[in-house]
């Protein structure tokens, strides 16, 4: 199972946006993009990356997030369902469902 999340940085150009996919197996880091805009061209790169720099086998992947607008885009449930990877999302408002990825 890897679990995302995405988050604002501020910098002194702006804000930046930081998106990250962990394992929850060796709690490592997988994939990191980041990106001016909180979008769902930041979170799709991001799986992009994680897919190109580990094996995945169709069905044995849950990709978990959180209610973000961005993770129940049509491109990233698209790109999800052509690779095999079981998109998952916990309930609206529940600080528990996303901790893997919140305390990146």
């Amino acid at each position: 199972m890897w679990g995302t999340d995405h988050t604002m940085v501020p910098t002194a150009e702006g804000p930046l946006w930081l998106s990250a996919i962990r394992d929850a197996f060796s709690l490592r880091v997988v994939a990191w993009e980041t990106s001016a805009r909180a979008d769902a061209d930041l979170v799709l790169s991001t799986l992009e990356y994680a897919l190109a720099s580990r094996e995945v086998e169709p069905g044995q992947l849950i990709h978990h997030a959180d209610h973000g607008c961005q993770y129940p885009s049509l491109r990233l449930t698209t790109r999800s369902l052509r690779t095999g990877v079981q998109a998952s999302m916990g309930s609206v408002g529940d600080s528990y469902d996303n901790a893997l990825a919140e305390n990146l």
